[in-house]
């Protein structure tokens, strides 16, 4: 059987989205996209194999960034693993967000609480290059998955350490703090489909608002005289989180809609000494 035969016969085999046949091939053959539709050195058993292997994980509903190990976001791509959860392309509106509102001159100092793979500091730090960026995670294990990003894309201005939320964060202060913090509920139907995912960074008690009051309420001391929060939501929550803010003494909140026309980030000002 020749290498094109075999990779027609996938796509017959399988019931999957011919592109992800595509990167999960060119990942086991390392090949770009372009690459494959030339390709016609022979495919050993052992690539077979994994190829296959692969295809059946992505059949079974493993997330296509958990077989390949990487996941694009932003301008950047990034490691992920079990540990982390994968970036998805609605939470590139934080980014988005920052950036509207600093320019290349910005040196002020950022948070990125719940950093996971290291997505949204890395990305913000690799575009403001003179700010200073602080990523934390209360995991280990995902914190080793961020520092492995940011010596890959060599990125200098950015800190990144184990905390839980603000223990290890101490007196420093900030111009923005942005999160994407867990708020589904535990008994979300939609966390079936999630079921690989690390399901400590998905959910959070208190009907999903634990981890957001936590951030709305103890940000506040880590703002220099004046600061914007910007969080990620759910997509009904943003009415509650809106008055949690109110009620913490926030200003300017206004809730963004996402690619999807969800109503996914939140933003408030906070000024110091209100």
């Amino acid at each position: 059987m020749t290498t094109q035969t075999f990779i027609k016969n996938l796509y017959q085999q399988f019931d999957l989205a011919k592109r992800e046949i595509d990167l999960i091939l060119c990942h086991v053959l390392n090949l770009n996209t372009a690459g494959l539709f030339i390709y016609d050195k022979p495919i050993s058993t052992q690539q077979e194999q994994q190829i296959i292997e692969f295809l059946e994980q992505r059949s079974d509903g493993k997330p296509l960034a958990y077989i390949t190990g990487i996941k694009s976001f932003w301008n950047l791509d990034f490691k992920v693993n079990e540990h982390t959860l994968i970036p998805r392309p609605e939470t590139e509106l934080i980014v988005e967000l920052l950036l509207k509102w600093t320019n290349d001159n910005f040196t002020g100092n950022i948070l990125d609480l719940g950093t996971g793979t290291g997505a949204i500091a890395l990305s913000i730090a690799h575009e403001r290059p003179k700010g200073q960026v602080t990523a934390i995670d209360y995991s280990s294990k995902s914190i080793e998955v961020a520092k492995y990003n940011q010596k890959k894309h060599l990125i200098k201005n950015a800190t990144i350490f184990e905390s839980n939320w603000f223990s290890q964060i101490h007196n420093v202060k900030f111009d923005f703090i942005v999160s994407n913090p867990p708020y589904i509920t535990e008994d979300d139907p939609h966390l079936e489909k999630l079921s690989h995912e690390p399901i400590a960074a998905l959910t959070a008690l208190d009907n999903g608002y634990s981890d957001l009051k936590l951030i709305i309420k103890n940000a506040k001391t880590h703002f220099n005289e004046e600061g914007k929060l910007i969080l990620e939501h759910g997509y009904n929550q943003h009415e509650h989180v809106q008055y949690l803010l109110k009620k913490n003494g926030y200003c300017d909140i206004i809730t963004h809609k996402d690619i999807a026309g969800i109503p996914r980030i939140t933003t408030a000002g906070f000024i110091s000494g209100n």
